[in-house]
């Protein structure tokens, strides 16, 4: 599973790994994770479903690693890896194993050799011929993983899903999502102005409407301020996990949800390519996602070079139009764009078809999950 994480010193990662595709590999043969990002340092989790050698009980145990990719600092971390039931609660005993290491560039990886029993694993943590691998960490000389990795997330997000003591109710699109005031006030300033400040609801029983937003990705943003973590392909929508990204961007932007914000920028920039480049690059300028922007436009100047010029007169830079240099091997780069709700391709000349015309089954890109400290 694809992940996206935010810049911070601490937080958490899922990896949902097939166990029916892993459980026959022979010992020592690992599968690594998609690159994730916290503390900016970028860190990969290291699976080995027979153990890493012979010694290592002869394939009782799973080995699991955290690795940090090219850094040539030193780089103090505490971390502990975690299994989530079917139900996605963090039931495992390896919760409360806490490793501290100081990764370096002769030792980039640190972990566990027995992290658990391959019976117990099939026992208890298998769902759909998949399970998730859990790893919180926090970075730094200073960081206090006991406090802030022992927050229980998965008790709060509960009380959500279940409505308990929950006190305002959103309509999106037709769509009602429970959630608590002081949770999403937290985790917004515009929630928190509306809830408790000079914007408070004069009736604080009333059902609050949400415009312009479809109601997958308001879930997706109560989901990250409750987790802190989110798996985009768990949300039915019609449309690319990319623009479901963009989409994110927007929300976030709109209610200040900072964090989550900038876990999709840093996400989509890694999803950068000419079928996307612009929209995203029109996202990032409207939402001031500057490093988003850049990298964009890096893209635009790559692609520049032997090409022959074609001019996109709809996407401006400061009041410029864009002009693309494309070669006539390069297909037409998509347009997607949560703000003008339109998609199709351009050429010089284009047409636009409905997002509804899409499906996430022929998307090509993978799972992906959200998480924050």
């Amino acid at each position: 599973m694809e992940s996206l994480s935010m810049m911070a010193a601490s937080g958490c990662y899922q990896f949902k790994i097939n166990y029916s595709e892993t459980k026959d590999m022979s010992i020592g043969k690992k599968i690594t994770s998609p690159k994730f990002r916290f503390g900016q340092h970028d860190w990969v989790i290291y699976y080995y479903p027979q153990g890493i050698n012979n010694k290592d009980y002869n394939g009782k145990y799973v080995s699991v690693f955290l690795g940090l990719q090219r850094e040539s600092v030193d780089v103090p971390a505490d971390f502990s890896f975690q299994l989530l039931d079917k139900h996605a609660n963090i039931v495992s005993p390896t919760t409360f194993i806490l490793l501290h290491h100081t990764f370096t560039s002769k030792e980039k990886s640190a972990g566990l050799y027995d992290c658990f029993e391959k019976t117990k694993l099939e026992q208890s943590y298998i769902k759909d011929e998949c399970f998730v691998l859990r790893v919180s960490i926090s970075v730094g000389q200073d960081s206090n993983i006991i406090s802030s990795l022992g927050f229980p997330y998965e008790s709060i997000h509960k009380f959500r899903k279940d409505n308990v003591h929950t006190d305002v109710t959103f309509d999106v699109d037709g769509k009602n999502f429970v959630a608590h005031r002081l949770i999403l006030a937290a985790h917004s300033p515009v929630f928190r102005a509306e809830f408790f400040g000079s914007m408070i609801e004069s009736n604080m029983d009333c059902i609050i409407k949400i415009n312009e937003m479809i109601p997958s990705v308001f879930e997706a943003m109560l989901d990250f301020m409750y987790n802190c973590c989110i798996c985009i392909n768990d949300y039915k929508v019609s449309i690319s996990s990319t623009a479901f990204l963009q989409h994110l961007v927007v929300a976030a932007d709109r209610y200040e949800v900072l964090r989550l914000k900038v876990a999709c920028e840093h996400k989509l920039i890694e999803k950068i390519s000419l079928n996307t480049v612009l929209s995203t690059l029109e996202i990032a300028e409207i939402h001031n996602c500057e490093e988003l922007k850049e990298q964009c436009l890096r893209l635009v100047v790559d692609e520049a070079a032997s090409c022959r010029p074609v001019k996109f007169e709809d996407l401006r830079y400061h009041g410029e139009p864009i002009v693309l240099y494309r070669s006539n091997s390069v297909p037409p780069v998509e347009f997607c764009c949560p703000i003008l709700g339109s998609q199709g391709s351009r050429s010089g000349q284009g047409t636009e078809n409905n997002n509804a015309s899409r499906n996430t089954s022929s998307d090509p890109e993978t799972d992906q999950s959200v998480t924050s400290s």
